[in-house]
């Protein structure tokens, strides 16, 4: 064997030796992304764990009478209520405001009443009734919904409302109309 023809396979060895090398590091490389990413998931799966078993010793501190006590939301509703027509029955609506909601439940309210679409002027706004049913989650946040019925200008008017309540107050409002879409007209 010549010099050349030994120079020719020893560079040839070398470098299937180089490539092995470099294949060898990408394994390992892509087995540390595979373990970091299983490390991250195994994390947030425990703190989830955690998170859960932190609730689920709420919930079993949680009395059935308690979730069964919406009076104070029913009295943050009734107190929102009387405020909202309060202002509904002014000739002029400034400044808008109610001790236990904040100003975008007041805005959806009054828009849901009386948007200002009215060419004749202010239109004589008082209300009637209310059927709203309130219930409580066993995290202390409540719910009510149902339907306010009042009188603008002598005509009936009705409209749903479905109510996020706190302890504090009113957060969220949803108002419009709720349709019956089972075909029994509302009867079981």
């Amino acid at each position: 064997m010549n010099l050349k023809t030994s120079q020719l396979i020893y560079g040839f060895v070398t470098l299937l030796a180089l490539v092995a090398c470099l294949q060898v590091a990408r394994s390992i490389h892509q087995n540390l992304k595979t373990a970091e990413t299983a490390q991250k998931t195994v994390k947030s799966t425990l703190a989830q764990v955690k998170d859960n078993q932190a609730r689920q010793t709420h919930y079993d501190k949680v009395d059935t009478a308690d979730l069964r006590d919406t009076q104070k939301f029913q009295q943050i509703g009734q107190q929102f209520i009387q405020d909202m027509f309060k202002q509904l029955s002014k000739k002029q609506i400034d400044n808008p405001k109610s001790d236990v909601a904040n100003d975008q439940v007041v805005s959806a309210f009054l828009g849901a009443t009386f948007g200002g679409d009215v060419d004749e002027g202010r239109p004589e706004i008082s209300y009637t009734k209310d059927d709203i049913a309130y219930s409580k989650g066993a995290d202390g946040s409540g719910v009510g919904f149902g339907t306010i019925t009042y009188q603008q200008s002598g005509m009936k008017q009705t409209f749903t409302v479905l109510m996020q309540l706190t302890d504090k107050g009113i957060n969220e409002i949803q108002v419009g109309q709720v349709h019956d879409t089972t075909g029994t007209g509302g009867q079981s």
